[in-house]
């Protein structure tokens, strides 16, 4: 009995002591508000990229359109010209590949301090546009030299060499001059708003780099067809398209001499860095092409998925852009240390990247198939389109986070500057596992 007495005393004290009713919501309410405040907190210190960037990525959604729909009406010429198709993903990631670099190049002086928004020689900005306007020639050239023997050597039907270098390299000029005027432009009004380059400026050449890359290679592609119905023989039997690629060669090669024997070191530290690391991407997208080439009777026969491809890629270049270019700035600020695995604020941006790609991926989606509809093209259902982008976005968005992040340490680790190497081997692997991610997931749905 006594012990009885002594627990109904306990439960008398403890029932004292449990507050109820309106005072236990009040104990209650900050185990419920914590996790609220720290999302609020988490939307609040990404406030800026949330802002900035969806601008970005729905123009990049848009062109990238224009560009899948210009793709979906090439099937002609690319039946006509074999191999052609091999050339289009490593040359709209070369503009990419470039471009972007630029623009985060020009971002990260603007956080040092180092910007001026001239075009004066020896500055910062003019610096930067010689060396884009040379590294889109050297890298033209090896392209269209790597499409050729890639297909040789996977043996596929294909083009002259001469041809592939012709149109690489009058594609890559056309475009780069574009391109080049696009990111000067954006680069000067960001410093002269105070806006934050690395949120947006990637977005807007890759998707730049995809509206005009395409209609630039058809225009090539155009030149090439009436040049070889001319049949003009030049210098003992050698035709005008011959004549035209080793010139582009010749031009080439005394750009890399320039550029590796200059006095200016900070050119000469892009050269030295950048052509390696262009010439891997360059194989790693040729590869991609190469894939799409084996696949081009399937995409021919579902207009709509040459239709997603472009604007698929392009947002998958963007987001790996974007998530490059500010860990490229953080690194040479110092806010992130190049550790092995990623601290809380890497990993929160990564979680950026995977909301951000959500929705812009489902939107590519009902974008291909609204197009595909009012074109009138084959297409799945809208339900299976949605399927098809979002599943393959998410994948290559859990790849381009890990892979980001480690490329940019390693660079950085190694005395390298991340501007000059993240982004173009990302954009690169990008555009070989989207490809591998979307083709995937294709096969699973259609």
């Amino acid at each position: 009995m006594a012990e009885l007495k002594d627990g109904m005393e306990m439960q008398k004290e403890q029932k004292k002591a449990q507050p109820s009713g309106f005072c236990s919501a009040l104990v209650a309410t900050p185990i419920r508000i914590a996790p609220i405040s720290k999302v609020t907190s988490f939307f609040r210190n990404f406030s800026d990229l949330f802002r900035q960037a969806p601008f970005s990525l729905l123009f990049c959604s848009f062109t990238g359109l224009l560009a899948g729909i210009g793709l979906s009406l090439m099937t002609g010429m690319l039946e006509l010209l074999p191999g052609l198709l091999i050339l289009i993903p490593p040359a709209i990631a070369m503009r990419g590949n470039v471009y972007s670099a630029l623009v985060s190049r020009l971002g990260t002086s603007m956080h040092l301090g180092l910007f001026s928004p001239t075009l004066r020689k020896g500055g910062m900005l003019y610096q930067n546009a010689y060396v884009s306007l040379s590294l889109t020639l050297i890298l033209s050239v090896i392209l269209g030299a790597l499409a050729k023997i890639m297909a040789d050597a996977f043996g596929i039907s294909c083009i002259s060499l001469q041809g592939f270098i012709l149109i690489s390299v009058l594609g890559g000029i056309i475009s780069g001059i574009i391109l080049l005027g696009i990111a000067i432009l954006v680069s000067i009004t960001g410093y002269n708003r105070n806006w934050d380059l690395d949120n947006m400026s990637s977005p807007i050449i890759t998707s730049a780099g995809d509206m005009v890359t395409i209609p630039s290679l058809y225009l090539a592609a155009v030149v090439l067809l009436k040049l070889n119905l001319l049949n003009i023989r030049i210098m003992g039997g050698l035709s005008l398209v011959a004549l035209l690629s080793i010139l582009f060669i010749a031009v080439a090669l005394f750009c890399v001499l320039i550029g590796l024997r200059t006095n200016d070191a900070a050119v000469r530290r892009i050269f030295v860095e950048s052509i390696p690391m262009l010439f891997i991407c360059a194989i790693l997208c040729t590869l991609a092409g190469i894939r799409m080439d084996m696949a081009l009777e399937r995409l021919i026969a579902i207009p709509s998925i040459l239709i997603l491809i472009p604007p698929f890629l392009g947002e998958c270049n963007a987001l790996g852009g974007i998530l490059s270019a500010r860990l490229s700035s953080m690194l040479h600020i110092g806010t992130v240390s190049p550790k092995r695995v990623p601290d809380k604020l890497v990993s929160a941006n990564f979680a950026v990247m995977y909301i951000l790609a959500v929705f812009v991926f489902a939107f590519v989606g009902i974008l291909a198939f609204v197009a595909s509809s009012c074109l009138g093209v084959a297409t799945p259902s809208l339900l299976k389109m949605l399927a098809i982008s979002l599943i393959g976005g998410i994948l290559c968005t859990t790849f381009l986070n890990l892979a980001s992040y480690y490329i940019a340490i390693l660079s950085f680790r190694f005395g390298l500057d991340p501007d000059n190497d993240t982004i173009p081997l990302i954009t690169s692997l990008t555009d070989v596992v989207g490809v591998l991610c979307l083709l995937f997931v294709i096969s699973l749905f259609i």
